[in-house]
């Protein structure tokens, strides 16, 4: 990649840095279709509440351009007072650099998850205070993916810079958790997703280095590239490509790798529609075959 840009798109990120002093641009939804109207009722400030939670807290060490995010919340219970449990969907994008500023904004999903088993306590009189000390079912759950998509939104743009962050939240499992509440945060947690736990783990990892290396040359070298030297920019993503892959085989769960797959396929097909070989497919159905179908689409030209 050229010097002189990665010089200058460092200097123009630092420049706007500067400029906020918020780093969540959250978006909150919910859905409480399965609570009764009175479980619903008490929910009435829950939006609201949360939004400007997220909005308004600081999770990273320095002003940082704010981080598009969602969390949607799909209830499924109540006990009859404040205790909930819920599935969370939670995505975080940020935008992909672009040389031309008259060009639309393109936005790459960098973090993507279900949580299909979260129990914490809520109320519309609780304070909504961070505290890094103390657990707290809620606030640290929110506190935990927001330090999560900080790690990766930084893991994009420095190799392993995201670190501190997911060191965070690794932080927040390991803190004394009794009760309910302590579904999903375990390794022992159950269902079909990694707990929290150890997707934190995972990151944390020295056996996922190069995922993150890879991960920065992906979003980096290659998609922030791709109007600037295509070509280049397409076999760099191609190479981290491969170094994903090559860490999946060898780890019997790699479950940050099928997050980052399943998040970013159709990302992948499209930025090589132009490759110039039809083949390429044959090689990107060999680094991440669940997607196999999508790719021979891609190939025939649909």
């Amino acid at each position: 990649m050229n010097k002189l840009f990665i010089l200058t798109f460092i200097i123009i990120s630092l420049f706007s840095v500067n400029l906020h002093s918020q780093d969540l641009e959250a978006t909150v939804e919910l859905n409480t279709e399965s609570l009764t109207p009175e479980a619903r009722e008490r929910l009435n400030d829950f939006q609201r509440q949360v939004t400007d939670y997220l909005n308004r807290t600081k999770y990273h060490q320095n002003p940082i351009p704010p981080i598009k995010c969602t969390f949607q919340f799909n209830f499924t219970g109540n006990n009859g007072f404040d205790q909930y449990t819920a599935q969370i969907y939670v995505y975080s994008q940020r935008e992909i650099y672009r040389q031309n500023k008259n060009e639309g904004i393109k936005y790459t999903t960098t973090f993507r998850i279900i949580d299909e088993r979260c129990t914490f306590d809520y109320s519309r009189s609780m304070q909504f205070i961070k505290n890094d000390v103390i657990f707290n079912s809620f606030l640290s759950l929110l506190d935990y993916y927001a330090y999560i998509m900080v790690g990766y939104d930084e893991d994009s743009y420095f190799p392993k810079g995201g670190t501190r962050y997911f060191q965070k939240a690794l932080d927040i499992c390991n803190k004394p958790i009794s009760g309910d509440v302590k579904n999903g945060w375990s390794e022992t947690g159950g269902g079909s997703k990694p707990s929290r736990l150890q997707l934190a783990q995972e990151l944390m990892n020295t056996n996922f280095g190069d995922f993150r290396t890879a991960y920065f040359e992906y979003h980096w070298m290659g998609l922030d590239s791709l109007g600037i030297r295509k070509n280049n920019a397409q076999n760099h993503i191609l190479n981290a490509l491969e170094d994903i892959s090559e860490i999946k085989k060898k780890e019997i769960r790699a479950y940050n790798i099928d997050l980052f797959f399943e998040a970013k396929y159709q990302e992948i097909g499209d930025a090589f529609v132009d490759y110039g070989s039809r083949t390429v497919y044959d090689k990107l159905i060999q680094l991440d075959p669940v997607h196999r179908s999508y790719y021979e689409d891609k190939k025939r030209g649909n």
